[in-house]
């Protein structure tokens, strides 16, 4: 369980990390904070820290895995609280008390998700390599959702391999997809799943209310993933996960199987 801070005195940091290491439980280790790969947990310094600009960078769903380190308790409820000064079964406590908080989930909803899983993973999984196979005629249009321009071309690189032409676009911000998918017809969809604004867990949520987008495979892309994110991706629509830094042999695997599911798909429609 990685936990980031922003804003802390380098006492303070000091301090912090030695309870972390100190601690019966060791699950936890102390990362350097970078919004554009968030941490489980992000502890802030004092209220002030929350005007911070970074914190512009995070997703709103982000914001339950916030704690704040402060004398008085958060004006806004929304955040998690440890009580200055630092004290270590205090701050232990806390911790624990938000990982179980962030990674519980009814257990119905899990029996509800896996079973959606198990349908809609099913029509790329039944299809065969061979099945898979491209003439090399079929053309799709893409679209990849990434504040990140280096993944953009990474994504780019290995759409550029397959056996079809592709027409590409791109969007910076959930936002920005949405606005996308309603002006034009894409075949398939990249997301990524930490972005500013608006995750790519409620951009595939809102995409999936959009009739034409009901059985458009829509790809998320995340740096790690755990039940909790696969659960969060399947009860927003998603079609399957791939993790980032992209992996050439896993990603081709992957996209054969969906561009041969929309090919299936374009002709039954034909």
């Amino acid at each position: 369980m990685n936990i980031g801070t922003l804003g802390f005195p380098a006492d303070q940091q000091q301090k912090l990390a030695r309870i972390l290491e100190l601690s019966r439980n060791q699950r936890y280790e102390l990362v350097a904070f970078d919004p554009q790969t968030p941490p489980d947990l992000l502890l802030l310094f004092g209220a002030e820290t929350l005007a911070d600009p970074l914190l512009g960078q995070l997703s709103a769903g982000y914001r339950s895995r916030i704690i704040q380190v402060s004398k008085d308790a958060p004006t806004d409820a929304g955040l998690g609280h440890i009580r200055y000064p630092l004290v270590s079964s205090r701050v232990i406590r806390t911790l624990d008390e938000m990982t179980s908080e962030n990674e519980e989930t009814d257990a119905q909803e899990l029996q509800v998700a896996a079973a959606a899983a198990e349908q809609r993973f099913s029509k790329y999984e039944s299809i065969t390599v061979e099945a898979a196979s491209q003439t090399g005629e079929e053309r799709y249009r893409v679209l990849v959702v990434d504040d990140n321009s280096a993944m953009q071309q990474a994504l780019t690189l290995e759409l550029q391999k397959l056996p079809a032409a592709v027409e590409l676009a791109y969007a910076d911000s959930g936002e920005q997809a949405l606005e996308k998918v309603v002006q034009g017809h894409f075949d398939f969809i990249f997301l990524d799943v930490m972005m500013p604004g608006i995750d790519g867990f409620e951009a595939c949520s809102r995409m999936r209310e959009i009739p034409s987008l009901k059985k458009t495979p829509i790809i998320m892309l995340t740096s790690k993933t755990s039940p909790l994110d696969e659960v969060k991706g399947i009860m927003a629509g998603c079609s399957t996960y791939l993790t980032k830094p992209i992996e050439p042999v896993e990603f081709q695997k992957v996209i054969s199987r969906v561009s041969a599911w929309v090919n299936e798909f374009k002709r039954a429609c034909a």
